[in-house]
């Protein structure tokens, strides 16, 4: 009877010292704020993220007027076929991991908004980066939403691309 119990309270706790470190980084000490981190921990999370960020690279198709994104290796992105007047816009982009779901930064460099429509203003983002959660980014879909509603975004890749 003595040994089962032993043991019983042996496991607890060695349960309990493993999750410590779990339970230490869920609670903080009050007063002591540790800054997020940037970067994933380690080469296997590394890796893991890279290979997401790669499924990014590639023209994703989106609703009509709402653009076409092709993400490139360098850190590029173009946009095509947006708005009515099937504006380009070009740009930087990253995504950063210091919250779930990742934050997808767009910095719109420029854009043909003063060709297409002299006597409007430049394209509102222009010189701006743009912050939105990546909601989905799977082996044929991509959606992405930022605070405002200006970019509710969702797009698809099509058959011939897959």
């Amino acid at each position: 009877m003595k040994t089962p119990l032993a043991l019983s309270l042996a496991l607890a706790l060695l349960l309990q010292f493993a999750a410590a470190p779990i339970t230490a980084a869920k609670n903080p000490v009050p007063g002591k704020t540790a800054p997020a981190a940037s970067q994933p921990a380690g080469p296997a999370k590394a890796a893991e993220f890279a290979a997401l960020e790669h499924k990014l690279l590639r023209t994703w198709h989106g609703p009509a007027c709402g653009g076409d994104f092709t993400f490139k290796a360098d850190g590029t992105f173009d946009v095509r076929s947006f708005t009515p007047g099937q504006n380009v816009l070009t740009g930087t982009w990253s995504l950063r991991w210091d919250a779930l779901p990742p934050t997808l930064l767009l910095t719109f460099k420029t854009s043909n908004f003063k060709k297409t429509y002299p006597n409007e203003p430049e394209y509102k983002y222009v010189g701006k980066t743009l912050e939105a959660k990546l909601l989905e980014l799977s082996d044929g879909a991509l959606a992405f939403k930022a605070p405002n509603t200006d970019w509710d975004w969702r797009g698809e890749l099509w058959d011939d691309e897959q």
